[in-house]
C-alpha cells in the first residue's frame, strides 16, 4: 500500500485546486467560505436524491450544478454551454463521456427509488428527468440554500 504525505506549505493549494478555485490566485476567505459553502450545499442535494460521492458522475453534477448558478440563468444547452466546459476541465477531449456519466447517475437514482420507493426525493418526477431538467432543479435548490443561509443571517 501506497503512502500519500501532504506538505502543509501545499496542502491549501491542493485542497482549493480539488475544489475548483485556482490555485494560483490568492482567494479572499469570504470566497473560500462561500465555495464551501456551495460545496456543503450541492453535497446535501445529490446526496438526497440518492447521488453519493462514489457515483461516476458525481464531481461532474457538482460542476455542472456550479456552472449554471454562476450564470445566473436556467436557459443554456448542456451540449454546447456545461458539458464543453466539463470535459475541458478534466482534461477530456470530448464531451460525451461526461454527458454519459451525468445521465448514469441520474438514471442509477432514479431506478432505486424505484426498486426501494421513498428511499430518495426522485420521486418528485413524474418520469425520469432529463439530464438538463435534474441539473436545473438541482441549481435551483442549491441556490435557494445558499439564499436562505444569507437571509438568515441578516436578519
Amino acid at each position: 500500500m501506497r503512502k500519500y504525505h501532504i506538505n502543509k506549505e501545499n496542502a491549501h493549494a491542493n485542497s482549493l485546486f480539488m475544489f475548483g478555485l485556482d490555485a494560483t490566485v490568492r482567494h479572499s476567505g469570504e470566497e473560500i467560505a462561500e465555495y464551501y459553502e456551495f460545496l456543503n450545499n450541492s453535497t446535501a442535494v445529490l446526496n438526497e436524491f440518492g447521488i453519493h460521492i462514489g457515483t461516476n458522475g458525481y464531481s461532474y453534477l457538482i460542476d455542472a450544478i456550479k456552472i449554471i448558478i454562476d450564470r445566473e440563468r436556467y436557459d443554456v444547452r448542456m451540449k454546447t454551454d456545461v458539458y464543453p466546459l466539463i470535459a475541458m476541465k478534466y482534461g477530456i477531449k470530448r464531451q460525451d463521456p461526461v454527458e454519459h456519466s451525468i445521465r448514469n447517475a441520474i438514471n442509477t437514482a432514479y431506478e432505486d427509488n424505484l426498486r426501494n420507493p421513498g428511499c430518495n426525493r426522485m420521486d418528485i418526477f413524474v418520469r425520469k428527468p432529463k439530464s438538463k431538467n435534474f441539473i436545473i432543479y438541482a441549481a435551483d435548490e442549491v441556490y435557494k440554500r445558499m439564499c436562505r443561509r444569507v437571509i438568515n443571517n441578516i436578519s
